[in-house]
C-alpha cells in the first residue's frame, strides 16, 4: 500500500516527531510511505538535531517545490494572514497546486494532518481520486477561542467563528473518517458530522527504569511550543505561591522569540531568576533526561491530547494536566496524577502543593503512571494506525 502523510509545514513542536514516527513506522511494516509537506520552512536548519532524530531517512516531498515552472510564481507569494501564527495564502493555493504535483491514484490513501492541510487533500480527492483520513487535534472554533480571542483578532471574532466552522465542515466532509487523540472533542465534532471517529493516542519513548524520587530534584518541569496563545506566565504565579526551595525547569520552542524575552523580563521583575532554568528546545535524549530528574510535570492547558504529559509519565513523573484532556483517558485522577478543572488556578495550586507535601505518595503515583505509559509506545501507535487505515482502504 502507498500512503502519503500530508502536513502543511513541519513546524517546531510535535510535528517532526509525529510525522517521522508515522512514516518510519508504516514503512517498517512494509508499506510505501512518505511525507507530503505543502510548504518548506527553515525550521529544519535552525533545529537540525531535533528534526534529524525523527526525520533522518524519511522521504519528504515539498509540494510547492515540485510545481511546474509556470506555477512557481505562486510559491513566491508567501503571505501570512495577519494575526495568525501559521495560516497563509499557501494553504489556500495548495487546493490549486497539489493536483499539479500528485498523479492520479498515486497514493492509496492520504493521512491529512489538521484542517489547513485539507485544502490540498480535498483537491487530490476530487481531481486525483485519492481518499483521505483527517487526523485532527482541535476543532477550529475551539482553537480560535483558545488562542486568538486573546489577541487583536477578537474584534473580528463573530466573522472568524463562522469562517472556522466552515473550515471544519470543509475539512471533515471530504474525509473518510476523523482520527482524534482522545474523547475531549467528540461531542463538538458530532455536531457537524456523522463521519466515523477513530481514537489514536500518540506514543512515547518510556524510560527503561524508574528513577526513585530520592534521586530527583524538587522541581516542576514544563515544556511546550510557547506562542501568542500559550505563554508560560502562569508558572511565575505558581512559584510565588509555593515553597521557595521548589524550582522550575521550562523547555521548548519560542515562536516568536520575542515571547521569550518578555518572559525573561517578567522573571526579573518578580525576582525569580534563581528559581527558574530555561532549557531551550528538547530532543528525545534531553526529554528522557530532564523528565527523569524532576518529581512533577505540569501542563496547565487543556489539550486534545497532551503528549508532553505522556512523555513525563513515561519517565515516572507525577503529572498534572486539566481534566478532560485526551491523555487523561489513559490515567486516573488521584492515582497517577491530578487533573484540575481547566482555568482554575487555585485548584492547580492545591495539587502542586499536595505533590511536594507528600513526596512518598507522589512517588507511588509516578511509578504507577510510568507503568501505564509503558503501554503507549510509538510502535503501538503505528499498529493502531494500520488497523484504522485497513478499515477504509483495501490493502489488495
Amino acid at each position: 500500500m502507498k500512503i502519503g502523510i500530508l502536513v502543511d509545514e513541519i513546524a517546531p513542536g510535535s510535528a517532526p516527531k509525529i510525522l517521522g514516527q508515522t512514516v518510519q513506522g508504516l514503512s517498517s511494516l512494509g508499506h510505501s510511505c512518505e511525507a507530503l509537506v505543502i510548504v518548506e520552512r527553515d525550521y529544519y536548519k535552525e533545529f537540525s538535531e531535533i528534526y534529524n532524530f525523527h526525520l533522518k531517512g524519511v522521504k519528504i516531498r515539498y509540494l510547492l517545490n515540485e510545481v511546474s515552472n509556470f506555477l512557481k510564481v505562486f510559491k513566491k507569494i508567501d503571505f501570512k494572514f495577519p494575526g495568525f501564527s501559521f495560516f497563509s495564502i499557501h494553504h489556500i493555493l495548495s487546493f490549486l497546486l497539489a493536483p499539479n504535483v500528485i498523479k492520479n491514484r498515486e497514493y492509496d490513501i492520504i493521512i491529512a494532518h489538521c484542517q489547513y492541510s485539507t485544502f490540498a487533500a480535498r483537491s487530490l480527492k476530487k481531481f486525483r481520486k485519492i481518499p483521505y483520513l483527517l487526523l485532527v487535534w482541535d476543532p477550529s472554533p475551539y482553537t480560535l477561542k483558545k488562542i486568538y480571542s486573546k489577541t487583536w483578532l477578537r474584534i473580528f471574532y463573530p466573522f472568524l467563528y463562522v469562517a472556522a466552522l466552515l473550515l471544519d465542515k470543509f475539512a471533515i466532509s471530504g474525509a473518510e473518517a476523523l482520527i482524534t487523540s482522545g474523547k475531549l472533542h467528540h461531542k463538538r465534532f458530532r455536531k457537524i458530522s456523522n463521519k466515523p471517529l477513530e481514537d489514536l493516542y500518540p506514543g512515547c519513548f518510556p524510560n527503561k527504569e524508574f528513577i526513585p524520587y530520592a534521586k530527583r530534584e524538587k522541581a516542576i518541569l514544563t515544556y511546550d511550543r510557547w506562542d501568542i496563545g500559550n505563554k508560560p506566565h502562569i508558572f511565575l504565579d505558581l512559584l510565588e505561591n509555593i515553597d521557595q526551595d521548589i524550582k522550575l525547569k521550562i523547555g521548548g520552542f519560542w515562536h516568536p522569540e520575542g515571547i521569550k524575552y518578555d518572559f525573561l523580563k517578567e522573571i526579573k521583575t518578580r525576582n525569580l531568576e534563581t528559581r527558574i532554568e530555561l532549557l531551550g528546545p528538547l530532543d528525545e535524549k534531553r526529554i528522557l533526561e530532564v523528565c527523569s530528574q524532576v518529581m512533577l510535570h505540569v501542563h496547565p492547558n487543556e489539550e486534545a491530547f497532551g503528549m508532553q504529559t505522556l512523555e513525563a509519565a513515561g519517565c515516572g513523573c507525577c503529572i498534572i494536566i486539566p481534566r478532560g484532556s485526551g491523555v487523561t483517558d489513559l490515567f486516573a485522577h488521584g492515582v497517577h496524577g491530578y487533573f484540575p478543572e481547566k482555568g482554575n488556578f487555585q485548584e492547580l495550586l492545591k495539587y502542586v502543593k499536595l505533590v511536594f507535601s507528600n513526596i512518598n505518595n507522589s512517588e507511588k503515583m509516578g511509578r504507577r503512571a510510568w507503568e501505564i505509559a509503558g503501554n503507549y509506545t510509538w510502535s503501538g501507535y503505528i499498529k493502531r494506525l494500520k488497523e484504522i487505515i485497513g478499515r477504509y482502504v483495501d490493502e489488495d
